[in-house]
């Protein structure tokens, strides 16, 4: 008897404790949606410092307290407070889709793409279907310059969703730095069928253009694009190189200005600007062009310029100058051509040839295979029974 009734006094002990325990989580369960509610008529509101305050008072393991807290972060700018309550819903929720697809934006803000990469990699696990998801995972890898990887990844973005022109122009760019130019072709058409006024869509089709050489089909799509927008850098070198291979050198000289005036003040573009004055009969001007794209000049192209400059000073007569500026082009490249530039040019402006013909020797002992200026150099040679 006096068993049975400690053993009630037990089971009605328990119960009670049950009781206060299952009342205390429905206060605290009834507190935080409370909380919540508060919160989110000031989220509602943009007010999300006030939203903060009020999250603060709540339990710091509740997933949603902590995701509101991550968003809130996320809107006031504060990346690196947003980053670690998303961090703890995911210890909690290892499945947690927006935890996973905030964090992929978070650490890609913060230039840790591999965590990010690894974020959207999780969530393509989760739902495979989605194409957002390999699209920012396509992206990610591009950032850690994977474009093998990008390139899938983009390839499975359109698969899923034909209608993403963003992931078709970065697989176009993609595709188009590893020289595929039928593929671009191919991804552009699609893309401009479905959005065929999408600015980088037509900027896409431009450059593979560009760099298969269909000068004409720049020019038309170009202008295309400048129908509807402003002129751009891209637009402006696009235009300007594929007007030179057609040797209009008034509008080449247009796009070049306006480079110049928005200060891409680059080597090229004053090489185009010489080479465009002495086509257009401004020989003094080219010379001055070409000194300053030798003055900019920190790259293989350096003889070029020297070599140009000692044409425009060919062309005014200043053999002198051109000397000068050959043995430069000489001496950055040590290519042949340059020697027999270089004979040619002693050959007018002295009365002794001798250095000429030395040059001219030198010229012959090179590997340059140019017939017509190996012939002359023979000829000049034999002349002065050198040879």
């Amino acid at each position: 008897m006096k068993n049975n009734v400690l053993n009630l006094g037990t089971i009605l002990l328990c119960s009670l404790t049950i009781n206060v325990m299952s009342q205390n989580i429905d206060s605290v369960t009834n507190s935080h949606d409370e909380l919540i509610r508060e919160a989110d008529v000031e989220i509602a509101n943009y007010k999300f410092e006030n939203a903060l305050k009020i999250l603060a008072k709540g339990d710091s393991l509740s997933k949603g307290i902590l995701l509101r807290i991550g968003q809130c972060n996320v809107r006031l700018g504060a990346s690196r407070d947003a980053i670690r309550p998303f961090e703890r819903v995911l210890q909690m929720d290892s499945t947690n889709l927006h935890a996973l697809g905030q964090l992929g934006q978070l650490y890609a803000q913060a230039g840790e793409f591999r965590k990010a990469l690894s974020s959207f990699l999780r969530l393509i696990k989760i739902d495979s279907s989605n194409s957002y998801y390999h699209k920012q995972a396509g992206s990610m890898a591009l950032r850690l310059e994977d474009k093998v990887g990008a390139k899938q990844w983009f390839k499975k973005t359109l698969a899923l969703n034909p209608a993403d022109t963003e992931a078709s122009v970065a697989l176009g760019n993609i595709q188009l730095e590893m020289q595929e130019y039928k593929s671009v072709d191919s991804i552009v058409q699609q893309a401009l069928s479905i959005e065929p006024q999408f600015i980088p869509l037509l900027l896409l089709q431009a450059k593979s253009a560009f760099e298969q050489q269909q000068y004409e089909s720049v020019i038309i799509i170009v202008n295309k694009v400048l129908e509807r927008s402003d002129t751009t850098a891209l637009s402006a070198r696009l235009l300007g190189v594929s007007y030179f291979n057609i040797q209009k050198y008034p509008e080449v000289a247009s796009c070049m200005y306006f480079l110049l005036k928005n200060r891409y003040e680059y080597e090229w573009v004053y090489h185009y600007m010489g080479v465009v004055s002495r086509e257009l009969g401004d020989t003094p001007s080219s010379i001055k062009w070409f000194k300053m794209a030798i003055q900019k000049s920190l790259s293989k192209n350096t003889e070029i310029y020297y070599s140009q400059l000692g044409k425009s000073y060919e062309e005014m007569g200043d053999y002198k100058g051109a000397i000068r500026a050959y043995r430069a082009a000489y001496n950055y490249s040590m290519e042949g051509i340059f020697l027999y530039h270089l004979a040619r040019n002693y050959d007018v402006y002295y009365e002794d040839k001798g250095t000429a013909l030395l040059y001219y020797q030198k010229y012959l002992e090179s590997d340059d295979t140019i017939r017509v200026a190996r012939k002359y150099a023979l000829e000049r040679l034999q002349d002065a029974g050198r040879f």
